[in-house]
């Protein structure tokens, strides 16, 4: 199947593979786009007429693409207003694997602290994960969050400079506590999808100096590896606390 001709302009052109069903095709453009920054959280799309006729696909076309972005979270349709791209929220989603209450029983945020930043050539596995080859040159940041002067989570994050050089230029001060948002408005690159994989571990003699721990005490550590709308992986990390404090809730149903 083929894109259809819209009067005299040529239909915008579609990414992806030319076997790929047109809707399938129609998702990877979006989601480009939203990638790139031509299309930013909060911002309408175009009616779905438009966009068949922009890209010369049937409207049932357009309906599908856009009923998989809502599905997959990138874009959100307001009733009565239109559909716009859509903000995900992962703010400290790390925490809550972790539990930490105040005297009175309340649950509180540890504070972030930014503790290092450097370029370092990629091991192997964060090569892998972030689809870089071996050797080439990665950002690692460490950070630790803190509640009752302690540093109760501890965090290594990799980035690919390519993309993220503002969080190596700018202070830890103008990155401010939340990386995502940080990112978005440091660098233009919108976080949207996440895959996380939880392990019990014992703790390295570094992580429980660091976190208070005794020697045989375990550690829950979190891998993450967080992709834009495009699904291209742009962050790899992991993260180490107590693994006392380790919770799991879910709701079914």
């Amino acid at each position: 199947m083929t894109n259809r001709s819209t009067g005299s302009n040529p239909p915008a052109p579609l990414e992806g593979d030319a076997h790929l069903p047109l809707y399938r095709r129609l998702y990877q453009t979006i989601a480009g786009r939203i990638t790139s920054g031509d299309w930013r959280p909060g911002d309408a799309l175009p009616a779905e007429l438009d966009l068949a006729r922009l890209y010369g696909v049937a409207p049932g076309t357009v309906r599908k693409a856009i009923d998989e972005l809502v599905d997959d979270g990138l874009i959100e349709r307001r009733h009565g207003s239109g559909t716009f791209i859509r903000r995900p929220n992962f703010d400290n989603m790390m925490v809550r694997f972790l539990l930490y209450r105040d005297p009175e029983g309340r649950e509180i945020m540890p504070a972030s602290h930014i503790i290092s930043r450097e370029i370092v050539p990629a091991p192997a596995a964060i090569a892998q994960h972030l689809g870089m080859a071996e050797g080439e040159d990665v950002i690692r940041m460490v950070r630790h969050r803190h509640w009752e002067g302690a540093a109760r989570l501890l965090e290594d994050i990799y980035l690919p400079p390519a993309r993220f050089r503002p969080m190596i230029e700018h202070s830890p001060e103008e990155i401010g506590p939340l990386l995502y948002p940080a990112y978005e408005r440091l660098c233009g690159q919108l976080v949207c999808f996440i895959e996380e994989e939880i392990t019990i571990l014992d703790a390295t003699p570094e992580d429980a100096a660091l976190l208070g721990l005794k020697d045989g005490d375990l550690v829950v550590a979190i891998e993450r590896i967080a992709k834009n709308a495009s699904g291209q992986p742009i962050e790899w990390r992991i993260s180490r606390g107590e693994a006392r404090r380790f919770r799991y809730r879910i709701s079914v149903g």
